[in-house]
């Protein structure tokens, strides 16, 4: 016992020590900006503001709720849409960023501190049934089967980077190329409830009924952070930079986050039988233990664009994506690690303050 605990701690001390060793690097770089001395460019803005949105495609995969008589065989004719196509997570989100820059005039440092958030949800319906049963009683119970999915995400990224641009070797063409190391926070919680009841069958008396019964909940969560590192550039395609030129824009990122992985799950089904004066309600419950595990999630990520820039201002179009690598824990009765994925057309604007 006492070497599994030496272990664990040993692995959660270096994870930590790595991350404190990132953000010192970034910290102390800042601090020995302040002490270059460079001449002054009076027509370049220290300070960034940029605002911008994403139409984020999202690829987030958990395992469907599928009870033993949603997959009984003969399935019913009157079924004919798949259970599992209503259980699929929301497919896209808009997703707002804030970004704040410094750049000290007359150096080649940048220093930035970023948010994205996203938020999507998704509520279906699907109801299939035959046509009523032809009978002269007052109380006839149809074959049905009504399945009902709700979904809820959310994401929230934070970046803290310090860069240098190291330049493309095209300094007429003012070119940029900057390199960065940071930190990177993620957070990832999403919710998920299904509800379903079935007769798979037609019935022509009220005395006699099999209805099923079933609702799954779920919650599951991803906290992480760790050291990240990442390379901007853009190159002038057009235009004049006293006047205002469009550049070509591209990136590539990469981090190591060290967090939690959640996941809350229950599901239960009901079967209730009569036949005339007999009743019978069989419910089985399922409650999986609250599964909470220390992972490691390799991020990977990059854009490209287009950019029309000014001295003070600037604004840019183009693609971005980002994936974490096994983050979340997509099981129901046991843990499956999912990975996530965003990516998609995006926008922003940039103001210059200063200079």
């Amino acid at each position: 016992m006492s070497e599994v605990t030496i272990t664990y701690n040993a692995r959660n001390g270096f994870r930590w020590q790595l991350l404190a060793t990132a953000s010192a690097a970034a910290l102390l770089v800042f601090l020995g900006v302040s002490n270059e001395v460079r001449a002054a460019d009076d027509d370049a803005a220290p300070f960034w503001i940029e605002l911008g949105g994403q139409f984020a495609q999202q690829d987030i995969k958990q395992e469907n709720y599928l009870p033993t008589f949603v997959l009984a065989t003969p399935r019913p004719p009157f079924i004919t849409v798949s259970p599992i196509n209503v259980q699929k997570p929301p497919p896209s989100s808009w997703d707002g960023s804030l970004k704040i820059a410094y750049e000290p005039v007359g150096t080649d440092w940048v220093f930035s501190a970023a948010v994205l958030y996203g938020k999507s949800n998704r509520n279906r319906t699907l109801n299939q049934q035959t046509a009523h049963a032809s009978h002269t009683s007052c109380c006839v119970y149809n074959a049905y089967q009504i399945i009902n999915a709700k979904g809820s995400e959310t994401h929230t990224v934070l970046d803290f980077r310090a860069g240098k641009d190291v330049g493309l070797g095209m300094a007429e063409s003012r070119a940029n190329s900057v390199i960065s190391l940071g930190v990177r926070y993620a957070q990832f919680d999403a919710r998920s409830t299904v509800g379903i009841m079935s007769q798979p069958t037609n019935v022509n008396s009220y005395e006699y009924y099999h209805i099923f019964r079933a609702n799954f909940a779920a919650e599951r969560k991803f906290t992480g952070i760790g050291p990240s590192l990442s390379w901007d550039a853009s190159a002038d395609l057009l235009g004049n930079p006293s006047e205002g030129h469009i550049t070509l824009d591209g990136g590539l990122s990469g981090a190591v986050l060290f967090g939690r992985q959640r996941a809350l799950i229950h599901h239960q089904t009901t079967n209730n039988y009569k036949h005339n004066i007999h009743y019978l309600s069989v419910t089985q419950t399922h409650a999986s233990p609250s599964r909470n595990k220390q992972v490691t999630v390799p991020n990977l990520g990059g854009f490209a664009g287009v950019s029309w820039r000014s001295s003070n201002a600037k604004v840019s179009v183009g693609y971005r994506a980002d994936i974490f690598f096994g983050a979340m824990d997509g099981g129901i009765d046991t843990a499956h690690r999912e990975s996530v994925g965003f990516h998609g057309p995006f926008a922003s604007v940039s103001v210059g303050i200063g200079g």
